[in-house]
């Protein structure tokens, strides 16, 4: 049994809820690392006994114990990116220790956080996990993509909570290296994340070099300033289950669209099943001098924001909205491409607009709507 404590590093986090947190020197904010099951845990080996059954990232790794970590030579990226190549050479898991973090009276209180000067870029991969406590990936660029996942094949990603002050996306799912029996596809794959907040995307799925299919995205939360989950490409984005417990948005500032299945250049994007909460702007930010969360008056913030702006085809969706009133007809709004998709709605208060040329998408109402909801 050991103990390591740190300082928080000093930066700024955009956090979820909306929270700018400034992690300020002589704080006193610290984090406590206790994880028993490494008291006897060694280095990476590749001598002559061959590599380890296991890879580590540590808080304070490698020097309390773990494999790699902030404290690895030359890191930028907390120790991440070094482990999952390491794993990747040796055909290894990977497991990222975490702690919690967040906001209490006013004050950061943070422990698991591993900064990402650049890119994160999770190799291709197949049989493969990467597990983890729940930690914070905070990525500190203006510009670029958090986490950029390549090809994956039957295999399984729990990640933390991935702060981005991008407007990039905050992770980027997108095969686009032959690996897995030499093709380029990410298939029968999990991927969980504790949050997604970004200033630009939350998730990407983008099938621009090799389709997306077979798989399972999870999110308990995104937390974006111009769009949640975004699907596009046209090699092929079909048959994957994704769902959003919590699609936040209050503190976004239009122009913003919450889901997005397509684009006018997408194609392929079809059989894919969503279940996720819309959330519409509110104006919410946390004031410097009050340290309080409060709500700009500004009603401008709230024009050309959308719920769900599907392009795609044949498609399942089960939605539900929430926030301040919406533009009408702006919750759903179907493009020209649109067509046989079905959406289950819990409740649409500010409608619906259709622009399909083929007039073959569905919603049904939770509850009778009469004659205020035309069905395109």
């Amino acid at each position: 049994m050991f103990q390591i404590c740190r300082p928080v590093p000093q930066k700024v986090l955009w956090f979820a809820l909306a929270a700018t947190i400034l992690l300020t020197p002589g704080s006193g904010i610290f984090c406590c690392l206790q994880p028993s099951a490494l008291a006897e845990h060694k280095q990476p080996s590749t001598s002559e006994e061959g590599p380890k059954p296991y890879v580590y990232v540590t808080l304070g790794g490698p020097e309390d114990g773990g494999d790699f970590g902030p404290k690895t030579p030359g890191t930028k990226t907390g120790g991440i990116q070094e482990a999952l190549d390491y794993a990747h050479k040796h055909h290894r898991d990977v497991y990222v220790w975490g702690g919690r973090c967040g906001v209490y009276q006013g004050k950061p209180d943070c422990g698991g956080v591993y900064e990402l000067q650049e890119t994160l870029e999770i190799p291709w991969n197949q049989d493969f996990r990467m597990d983890g406590g729940h930690y914070i990936l905070n990525y500190s660029r203006k510009t670029g993509d958090a986490v950029v996942i390549d090809n994956q094949m039957n295999c399984r990603y729990k990640l933390g909570l991935i702060v981005s002050a991008s407007s990039g996306a905050g992770v980027r799912i997108a095969p686009r290296t032959p690996g897995p029996d030499d093709i380029t596809v990410v298939e029968a794959s999990e991927f969980e994340f504790a949050a997604v907040c970004s200033r630009g995307t939350g998730i990407v799925l983008s099938a621009t070099e090799g389709p997306i299919v077979n798989s399972r995205i999870f999110a308990e939360e995104t937390n974006t300033g111009k769009r949640a989950v975004f699907l596009t490409g046209t090699r092929g984005i079909i048959n994957n289950s994704i769902e959003v417990m919590y699609n936040n948005q209050y503190h976004a500032i239009a122009p913003c669209t919450c889901l997005q299945v397509g684009d006018v250049d997408s194609k392929n994007i079809h059989h894919n099943r969503f279940q996720m909460s819309v959330y519409a702007p509110v104006g919410l930010y946390l004031d410097p001098a009050t340290k309080q969360f409060a709500v700009l008056k500004d009603s401008e913030i709230y024009k050309d924001t959308t719920g769900a702006r599907i392009f795609a085809q044949n498609n399942q969706f089960s939605l539900s909205f929430y926030g301040r009133e919406r533009t009408p007809g702006t919750d759903i709004i179907f493009e020209a491409s649109a067509k046989d998709n079905t959406v289950r709605a819990s409740n649409l208060p500010n409608g619906i607009t259709t622009h399909a040329t083929t007039p073959t998408n569905r919603i049904i109402l939770s509850k009778p709507a009469g004659f205020s909801v035309h069905t395109p």
